[in-house]
């Protein structure tokens, strides 16, 4: 993207060229529908674009708290909640959990429309699916502690990766090994001191969001798959095949019951807040 190349005043105007009331930067490709659908039920008209990558994001960030840019920034919370030098500003909208995947992927209601699409029936999911979403991350979470230290800390050390591929029990799996998780935690505690991560554990116990929303994003997507490949298969006893780039378009749009979704509400809310102030 060539607008880093641009004025701030150019970045603030692209929303007019568009026909729309503000502008909203965000990180990557999949960002734009996400953050559209949120700013649609908050009735703002914005001009929505990504500006390819994290690095280039925290530029357009920096300028909004260097020179109060009049432009906005939507962004992935990651572990800001547990990090002391964060940009907060009003102009920077961040998801409620760790990324755009975690909210995607929250809803039962979401999986169970993708899974009864591939049936070609109606299905009921409920209790399958909040049972795996609580095994699942009850599973990991020592990784959720290693992670916050992590970036904490900043000790440079890849925790989750980009796929929980080789935490599974297998190819095929939908679940965490115990065995898998322990072996990788042993490997990397020696780069943790005990206090480090006795002060991740009192943050973790402090916070109210679940745990579910301190996970990797895309840490997820490959369990995900898996899951719902085998809840296909259980409904229907057909066999699928499914990619992550499917799975996006199948559940990117997640705002079914937003005002009961705490993940959703409380960064609906936020973003309505820009009426108030306009």
């Amino acid at each position: 993207m060539d607008d880093l190349d641009y004025s701030i005043e150019a970045l603030e105007a692209k929303g007019l060229f568009y026909n729309k009331t503000i502008t909203v930067y965000v990180e990557g490709k999949d960002d734009p529908l996400f953050w559209d659908n949120l700013f649609n039920i908050a009735e703002i008209e914005a001009h929505i674009e990504d500006v390819g990558g994290s690095e280039e994001l925290e530029k357009y960030i920096k300028n909004i708290i260097d020179s109060n840019a009049e432009f906005y920034v939507a962004t992935d919370n990651d572990h800001n909640d547990f990090l002391d030098d964060i940009a907060v500003h009003p102009k920077i909208i961040r998801t409620y959990g760790y990324s755009i995947e975690n909210t995607m992927y929250y809803s039962y209601h979401e999986i169970e429309n993708t899974v009864s699409k591939f049936c070609r029936k109606k299905v009921d999911i409920s209790s399958d699916f909040n049972n795996w979403l609580t095994d699942f991350t009850s599973s990991v979470r020592d990784l959720i502690v290693l992670d916050i230290a992590n970036h904490k800390f900043k000790k440079g050390i890849s925790i989750f990766g980009d796929n929980c591929y080789r935490f599974l029990k297998g190819q095929k799996s939908y679940e965490i090994c115990s065995v898998k998780t322990e072996k990788f935690i042993e490997s990397v505690k020696p780069y943790f001191s005990a206090n480090e991560i006795s002060t991740v554990e009192d943050l973790i116990n402090g916070t109210e969001k679940e745990l579910w929303f301190h996970i990797k994003g895309h840490f997820i997507t490959h369990a995900i798959i898996n899951l719902i490949k085998k809840l296909v298969l259980k409904n229907s006893g057909q066999a699928i095949s499914l990619t992550p780039d499917f799975l996006y378009t199948l559940t990117i749009d997640c705002k079914e019951d937003w005002n009961n979704r705490i993940d959703l509400k409380v960064v609906i809310e936020e973003i309505m807040k820009i009426k108030k102030s306009a």
